[in-house]
């Protein structure tokens, strides 16, 4: 073998390390960081748009509810804890898993199912969808579900998270928005 020949046959091998190199750069880099929504946040009522809905679909437990809310953020799923107020002023805590691998996460209410959530990172990484179906029993034997979409985003530079409430049931769409600020 000539020495341009040794030369050629020994780049063309670096060419392979190389352009795997400048792949694995380039597909790394495009990976967008996720928003951060760890930590203690608690309900900013005046910068909330709070609506009444028709229909009781939140339960008292519910973080749609809640004026307090402790995130933890993991690779593949979100902890929520919140801790809710009932009319009487007890508080009553829960803690929700949100994956984020497609699969939707059941909750179970006296022992029937009633709630499936899905939450979803945007391409960018700058917000969590998060879309729930709740089921209802109506006073006529029938059960009709109401179908939630939240879209959280972290404004006034991480200080705060938005959470944009979309509602649709039989009886329309409503909206709601709410603000929680950063207390830890």
């Amino acid at each position: 073998m000539s020495y341009g020949q040794k030369i050629v046959t020994k780049f063309a091998g670096m060419k392979s390390v190389l352009l795997l190199t400048a792949a694995f750069f380039t597909l790394s880099s495009m990976t967008a960081d996720r928003a951060n929504f760890s930590g203690e946040w608690k309900l900013n009522a005046l910068k909330s748009e709070i609506t009444q809905f028709p229909v009781c679909i939140f339960a008292e437990e519910d973080h749609v509810l809640s004026e307090t809310m402790k995130i933890a953020g993991h690779a593949d799923f979100l902890t929520v804890e919140v801790a809710s107020a009932f009319h009487d002023g007890t508080l009553v805590a829960r803690q929700e898993k949100l994956t984020f691998d497609g699969k939707a996460s059941e909750v179970t209410l006296v022992g029937t199912p009633r709630e499936k959530s899905a939450a979803r990172w945007s391409d960018d990484g700058e917000t969590m969808t998060v879309k729930s179906v709740k089921r209802f029993d109506m006073n006529d034997g029938e059960e009709t579900e109401i179908k939630i979409t939240e879209v959280w985003k972290l404004i006034n530079e991480g200080k705060s998270i938005s959470v944009q409430v979309n509602l649709n049931s039989i009886s329309g769409e409503h909206t709601m928005k709410l603000v929680y600020d950063k207390i830890n």
